[in-house]
C-alpha cells in the first residue's frame, strides 16, 4: 500500500513542495478563526466580526482566478513575487484596521483577501511537471490529505496560540504563514524553472471565450460544477452534524463528529492514492457520488449519536476520494494554457458551494430539528453531482496539462494524390538502393 507514496517521494522536488504546501494551508483556518475573534473582542459583537470574516472570504474567492490567470500569463515566479509584496502591504494595513471601527476592519479584510497569493493553485499546477501521470493520483491524493490535515489541525493551533499570545498575536502568526509559505515555494526549483503557458488563439468572435478562460471549456466547466455540489453537500452536512448534536444533548460533539469526517476523509484520500484503480475516473466519480449520496441520506435516519459518528466516519471515506479524483481529472481534461486558473476556480467554486450549502441548510434546519432536512439536501447534492458527471461529463483526451510526456505531437500533413504517388517512388528508390548496397556488403 505504501509503494506508490514511496515512488512518489523518490522524486526530487516532492518532499519540499509537500513541506511549502503544508505551510501555506496551515494559515487559512487559523487565520479564519483568529481573525473573528480579534474582530468580536475589538467589535463586541458577532454580527459585524462575521462581516469581517465574511469580506475576506468573498474577496478571496472572487480574486483567486485572477491570480491564477496571471501565473499562467507571466509565469509563476514573477507574479507570486508580486502578490507577496501586495499582500505583505495589506496585512500591514489589516492589522492596523484592528484597532479600527467595523468599516476600516472589513475593508481591509477584503483587501487582504483579493490580494491573496495563488499559492495552492501553482502548488496544484505544478504537479503534472513534477511527478509522471502514473503517480499523478498518488500526488493529489496527498495534496489533498494535506488540506484535510490542515482543516483539521488548524482549528486547534488557535486555543493554543491564545495561551502563549494575545489574540492580535495569534492573527499576526497565523498571517505570515501564507507569505513564508510563498517565498519558500519562490525557492522551489519546479516553480523557478516553470515559463508562462502559451497564449490562446486569437480566433474571430472569441473575445468572450478569452475572457471566460477554462470555464469556456466544456468538460472544465462541468467538473468545476461538480466539484461546487460536493462543496454544498459539505456544507448542508456541517449544518446537519450540529442539528443531530444538539438533538442528542450535546452540541459541542459536533466537533467531535467533523473530526471524524476529516479522519475518515484522511484515510479515504490515502487509500485512493495508494493503488491503480481498474475503473475510468469518470465512473469512478459517480460511483463514489452514488455512494455519497446513499450514505448522507441515512444520516437523517439512523438512530443515536454512536450509528451517527460511524455513518459520519463511512461518508469520509467517500468523499476523501473524490476530492482527491477532481484535481486529478482537471490536470488530465483541462486546457494546458490554464493550467493554474483551473485550480484557482476550482477553489472558487468549492468555497461558493459550501457558502451556499451552508446558507441552504440553515434555512431548512429550525432550532429544534434533528438536522434531517439539511443531510436530505446533502444527499440530493451528492446525486446531482452524480448525475451530472454521468449525463454532461465528457473529457477531452489529451487536452491536460500533464507535462512533456502528454503533449500532443504535431499533426501530419494530409498529402495529394500526386504527391502521394511522387513519394512511393522516392521510397522504393530508396529501398532499392539500400538493398544494393547491404547486398555489396555481405559479398565483401
Amino acid at each position: 500500500m505504501i509503494a506508490p507514496y514511496l515512488r512518489l517521494f523518490a522524486h526530487p522536488g516532492v518532499p519540499y513542495l509537500l513541506a511549502v504546501g503544508l505551510v501555506v494551508k496551515i494559515g487559512t483556518p487559523v487565520l479564519s478563526l483568529a481573525l473573528l475573534l480579534a474582530a468580536v473582542e475589538r467589535l463586541g459583537s458577532y454580527a459585524p466580526a462575521g462581516l469581517v470574516l465574511t469580506g475576506h472570504a468573498l474577496a478571496l474567492a472572487v480574486c483567486a482566478p485572477l491570480g491564477g490567470r496571471l501565473a499562467d500569463r507571466l509565469g509563476p515566479r514573477a507574479t507570486l513575487t508580486a502578490y507577496l509584496a501586495a499582500h505583505a502591504l495589506a496585512y500591514a494595513l489589516l492589522l492596523l484596521a484592528l484597532q479600527a471601527h467595523a468599516p476600516a476592519m472589513i475593508g481591509a479584510a477584503a483587501l487582504a483577501g483579493a490580494t491573496t497569493p495563488p499559492a495552492a493553485a501553482v502548488i496544484r499546477s505544478t504537479w503534472p511537471h513534477l511527478v509522471p501521470a502514473a503517480s499523478l493520483p498518488t500526488a493529489y491524493a496527498v495534496d489533498n490529505a494535506v488540506n484535510e490535515l490542515t482543516f483539521l489541525a488548524g482549528p486547534l493551533l488557535v486555543p493554543v496560540l491564545t495561551l502563549v499570545l494575545p489574540v492580535q498575536g495569534v492573527v499576526i502568526a497565523a498571517g505570515a504563514a501564507l507569505p513564508v509559505g510563498t517565498a519558500l515555494l519562490l525557492g522551489s526549483r519546479a516553480v523557478r524553472q516553470a515559463t508562462p503557458a502559451s497564449p490562446p488563439t486569437t480566433e474571430p468572435g472569441s473575445r468572450l471565450g478569452r475572457l471566460a478562460g477554462p470555464l469556456a471549456h466544456h468538460p472544465t466547466l462541468v467538473l468545476l460544477v461538480i466539484a461546487a455540489l460536493g462543496t454544498f453537500s459539505f456544507g448542508c452536512l456541517r449544518i446537519g452534524t450540529v442539528a443531530a448534536a444538539a438533538t442528542s444533548g450535546s452540541a459541542a460533539s459536533a466537533g467531535v463528529l467533523m473530526g471524524l469526517l476529516s479522519a475518515g476523509a484522511l484515510a479515504g484520500t490515502l487509500a485512493y492514492g495508494a493503488r491503480a484503480w481498474p475503473v475510468t475516473g469518470r465512473r469512478l466519480l459517480v460511483l463514489l457520488s452514488l455512494a455519497e449520496a446513499v450514505v448522507l441520506l441515512g444520516g437523517g435516519l439512523v438512530p443515536g449519536f454512536a450509528a451517527l459518528a460511524v455513518l459520519i466516519v463511512v461518508a469520509g471515506l467517500v468523499t476523501g476520494p473524490r476530492d482527491a479524483l477532481q484535481p486529478v481529472l482537471l490536470a488530465d481534461h483541462a486546457p494546458a494554457r490554464y493550467r493554474t486558473e483551473v485550480f484557482a476556480w476550482l477553489n472558487t467554486f468549492m468555497w461558493t458551494g459550501y457558502g451556499v450549502g451552508t446558507a441552504v441548510a440553515g434555512r431548512l434546519t429550525g432550532p429544534h430539528d434533528s438536522g434531517a432536512a439539511a443531510f436530505a439536501a446533502a444527499a440530493a447534492a451528492a446525486l446531482a453531482g452524480a448525475i451530472l458527471t454521468a449525463v454532461a461529463y465528457r473529457p477531452t483526451p489529451g487536452g491536460g496539462s500533464g507535462g512533456p510526456a502528454r503533449r500532443r505531437l504535431p499533426r501530419l500533413r494530409r498529402l495529394r494524390p500526386a504527391q502521394e504517388k511522387t513519394e512511393m517512388r522516392v521510397r522504393w528508390c530508396l529501398g532499392v538502393s539500400i538493398s544494393s548496397i547491404i547486398a555489396t556488403a555481405r559479398s565483401a
